[in-house]
C-alpha cells in the first residue's frame, strides 16, 4: 500500500487542553486504534482565532476515525515536531551523526551556532525529537561537554502527570 499523510485537528479539550500532554495523547490514540504510522508530528495550528494543536502522520495502513480528532488528507511535506519516526527506538546513548542518519529516518543533523561533521558524537540522552521540515527529518543539536553535541529538545522539559510521559 502507498503511504498516505493525514492531518488531525485536536479538539481543544483533548488531553486536558494542555500542550504538555498532547504528544503522549496523540501517540496513544494512534496506537490504540492500530494505525500503522511510521512518522507522527505535532504542530500548533494558528489558522483560527484560537491556536490548537494538530497532528500529522504518515500512514502505512488505512486511516480510521479517532475519538476527539477530525482527520483529513494532508499534503506530503508536513512540518512539526516529530514524536515518532523509523529507527527512533535504537537511538539511545552516544552515536556519531553518521550512525544516526544511517540507522534512522533522520536525514540531517544541524548544529545551532556550530558546524558538525559525520564523525561528531551525539549524546542522545536517551531521546531524540527531530523536526519534519520540507519532507526531511532534521535533528537540531547544540554543543555539549567533551566535544560532543546533544539534542536541543529534551524528553521532559518539565515534570507533569507524575513523570508518566
Amino acid at each position: 500500500m502507498t503511504q498516505q499523510w493525514i492531518r488531525a485537528a485536536c479538539d481543544p479539550s483533548i488531553a486536558g487542553g494542555t500542550a504538555a500532554h498532547i504528544d503522549a495523547h496523540v501517540l496513544s490514540l494512534v496506537d490504540g486504534r492500530g494505525l500503522a504510522a511510521d512518522i507522527v508530528c505535532t504542530q500548533v495550528d494558528r489558522s483560527s482565532t484560537v491556536a490548537t494543536v494538530a497532528m500529522t502522520a504518515r500512514l502505512v495502513g488505512p486511516p480510521e476515525q479517532l475519538d476527539g480528532v477530525e482527520i483529513t488528507t494532508a499534503e506530503t511535506g508536513a512540518s512539526g515536531r516529530c514524536v515518532r519516526f523509523p529507527g527512533q527506538s535504537g537511538l539511545t546513548g552516544v552515536h556519531s551523526i553518521a550512525e544516526i542518519t544511517a540507522a534512522s529516518a533522520i536525514d540531517e543533523v544541524v548544529a545551532v551556532g556550530n558546524q558538525v561533521t559525520p564523525d561528531i558524537l551525539v549524546d542522545t540522552r536517551g531521546f531524540l525529537r527531530p523536526e519534519y521540515q520540507d519532507g526531511r527529518l532534521v535533528l537540531l543539536v547544540e554543543p555539549a561537554a567533551g566535544g560532543m553535541v546533544r539534542p536541543i529538545e529534551i524528553e521532559q522539559p518539565h515534570q507533569c502527570c507524575g513523570g508518566t510521559h
